[in-house]
């Protein structure tokens, strides 16, 4: 139902009109348009750009639940928000770098597989299980495929390599595949080490 103020000079409106037109506030201005349903693609290209999103998203979230203690965040946090450019916001920056490489569905299938073969397969999922990261199950709506706790990990870490942040990419080549224990361990480190 449509909230109105001042009904006969219809000053202000809000709201939909059974299923024919809306009103709603527009750059200060009160406009009134057609109904439209809601689109929600749920058509596989959808699914995996959701999962992409998902899988880096999710495991920033994991890095900003960890302490409450400090506003800041950890100490690769806010190392991050001083790298990132004044027109951007950081976690966004971070998922761009994530998505910008890996936004075709070829480069991101090589990048799963690269991990999942990795040499190291086992410490990124220990360190992606000690931070209570869990699996992202495909479903009808959201995801095409299953998300493993390391690759959600491994995002972050690619777009962090891409994004220069050279205290969190370490010395390793660049690769996420070719990183060694320490190298995972300490970038798992970073993120969950307090500021002050």
């Amino acid at each position: 139902m449509a909230k109105v103020d001042g009904p006969l000079f219809s000053l202000e409106a809000r709201g939909k009109v059974g299923q024919a037109i809306v009103f709603f506030p527009w750059k200060g201005r009160h406009v009134v348009r057609r109904w439209l349903k809601p689109t929600n693609p749920r058509d596989i290209d959808q699914k995996l750009i959701r999962q992409k999103l998902a899988a880096v998203g999710r495991c920033i979230g994991k890095f900003l639940g960890v302490s409450t203690a400090y506003p800041n965040g950890s100490l690769a946090i806010v190392e991050w928000k001083t790298l990132t450019p004044a027109t951007n916001i950081w976690n966004a920056y971070i998922v761009k770098k994530a998505l910008t490489q890996l936004s075709s569905d070829a480069k991101w299938i090589l990048f799963s597989a690269s991990i999942a073969g990795a040499d190291e397969l086992v410490t990124w999922q220990s360190c992606a299980q000690d931070m209570g990261m869990a699996t992202l199950y495909a479903t009808n709506d959201a995801y095409a495929t299953n998300i493993p706790p390391e690759e959600q990990l491994a995002a972050v870490a690619f777009a962090a390599v891409e994004a220069g942040y050279s205290d969190v990419s370490i010395d390793a080549s660049g690769l996420i595949e070719d990183w060694g224990t320490a190298d995972i361990s300490l970038f798992v480190s970073n993120m969950l080490t307090d500021a002050v």
